[in-house]
């Protein structure tokens, strides 16, 4: 028997991995549970009948954990759905048999978790089958099917009562408006945050969040915190001003509260954005269940759902220029050496051209490239050549000017334009590489670099396309002159 370390009596015991898995998940599972019949009893604040509420934040917890858990959480939804089922009756001494609530409460978890479960299915296939730039696309698709889920979840559940006598079809027909309503703003307001919280225990859904990312932000909490107690007390101001003056003009001014919010937007992190717009949204069905202004809660969701898809296309924004910015680098940068690519380096040599026949200065060009190439990608390896680019790049690099430029044309081939610069002075500067890159060695090797160049000087009335054909072919006759040569105008080479 093998003896514990830490005791050396007896032997070390471990936990399966499975039943470390099954673990976490029955914990997830209960968080979700307590989280998803804490969030019901929240509604309340803007109960429109016993069976309907016109803001109804778990609408938005089972849209997430069906994105994130899939199937999973079928479960624990269901279980919640038939809690809360005999809890209404409970609280509203409806006395019905428990037979009967039994059997609406499975219907209507069945209801509810089929509509909120085909919604999100529908959006992962969507946003697994997109690319990473398409947020715009999977945001637009989110607002589409969380609007239809909840729609379909609002009639699916009012039949339900009203098949099973909860209610009567009068009392269905009455309701499913703001059920619509409330489970639409607890959908599309609250599903990102909590896709947000849910995500730091699944980190594999952030590769088709669309380029969100809901990690913690380093940026400090007060400035998040000033403009969230801006935003909220322009809210309560707002509210206030409703309660005051009961007149329907004044509840429009709650679209005015966007402002603050997209402010919050643009600054803050994803996951604070959606953060702000669940505290906005929670404070507003306080402020409607204090002040009594459920004449107006309609009015009300509808300003919050507005919000939240204004923000959300807003969150699409710095990810638009993100992704922007890194396609304009890879257009104007090669990808492996990170020297100007060859057609950012010809849009360059053009204009750098006319700069010089404009100023009548001389303009020279370099076109080099690494002797026997082939020959190292063949004895070590593509990754060796590609290593060797990088370091001829580096080298290259080092001896420059600010106003050289230097871009490779593709292979081995580099380009190099020398503004105010005559042959002579370019001949020198050939001569000089050609050196460095004699101490250009290719990583775990002995084998040591050298390159041929061709060098030109532009004529007054040539245009950067001949100049260019001619330094090609000098660098052609230098390669077969024996490599590790540069050849220009002049017809004598260099050694």
């Amino acid at each position: 028997m093998r003896e514990s370390p830490a005791s050396g009596k007896f032997p070390l015991k471990t936990v399966p991995r499975k039943h470390l898995l099954d673990s976490r998940e029955m914990l997830r599972s209960l968080v979700l549970g307590g989280a998803w019949l804490l969030l019901w009893r929240l509604a309340v604040l803007m109960e429109y009948a016993p069976h309907a509420s016109i803001w109804f934040p778990p609408a938005g917890l089972s849209f997430a954990a069906f994105l994130i858990m899939g199937l999973r959480a079928v479960p624990i939804i269901m279980l919640c759905s038939l809690i809360a089922t005999f809890w209404v009756d409970d609280l509203y001494r409806m006395q019905q048999s428990w037979e009967q609530l039994a059997y609406t409460g499975v219907l209507f978890g069945a209801a509810h978790s089929l509509s909120y479960y085909c919604g999100a299915a529908l959006l992962k296939q969507l946003i697994r089958s997109s690319f990473s730039d398409a947020l715009p696309k999977i945001i637009l698709s989110f607002l589409i099917l969380g609007t239809l889920a909840s729609l379909l979840g609002a009639l699916a559940g009012t039949q339900v009562l009203a098949g099973s006598g909860l209610i009567s079809s009068q009392e269905a027909s009455a309701i499913w408006l703001p059920w619509w309503i409330g489970d639409m703003a607890g959908t599309l307001v609250l599903t990102p945050l909590f896709i947000g919280l849910l995500s730091w225990r699944y980190p594999l859904i952030e590769g088709w969040l669309g380029g969100l990312d809901f990690k913690q932000s380093d940026q400090s909490w007060y400035g998040f915190l000033s403009k969230l107690l801006l935003s909220t007390s322009l809210l309560t101001l707002t509210m206030l001003l409703a309660a005051n003056f009961r007149y329907s003009e004044v509840s429009f001014a709650m679209f005015f509260l966007i402002i603050p919010q997209m402010w919050i937007v643009y600054t803050e992190s994803p996951f604070r954005a959606a953060l702000s717009l669940a505290i906005f949204s929670t404070l507003t069905a306080v402020w409607v269940s204090a002040l009594s202004l459920m004449d107006f809660a309609l009015v009300y969701q509808f300003a919050i759902c507005v919000i939240a898809a204004s923000a959300y296309f807003g969150l699409a924004v710095p990810v638009l220029v993100a992704h922007n910015k890194q396609l304009r680098e890879l257009a104007l940068s090669d990808s492996l050496t990170k020297v100007a690519s060859r057609q950012h380096f010809f849009e360059q040599a053009e204009q750098e051209v006319a700069r010089a026949k404009r100023y009548q200065q001389p303009i020279s060009l370099l076109v080099f490239d690494i002797d026997r190439f082939k020959q190292i990608n063949d004895q070590f390896g593509h990754t060796a050549g590609d290593n060797a680019l990088v370091l001829v790049a580096e080298a290259i690099g080092k001896g420059l000017r600010q106003s050289d430029l230097l871009g490779r044309f593709g292979g081995d081939e580099f380009l190099l334009l020398l503004p105010a610069t005559s042959l002579e002075k370019a001949c020198e500067t050939a001569e000089r590489l050609r050196q460095a890159l004699h101490a250009v060695k290719v990583e775990n090797t002995r084998h040591f670099l050298s390159g041929s160049f061709g060098v030109v000087q532009l004529e007054a009335d040539e245009d950067f396309q001949h100049a260019f054909e001619r330094a090609d072919a000098y660098l052609l006759k230098a390669k077969k002159a024996g490599r590790d040569q540069i050849y220009s105008n002049r017809p004598q080479a260099q050694n």
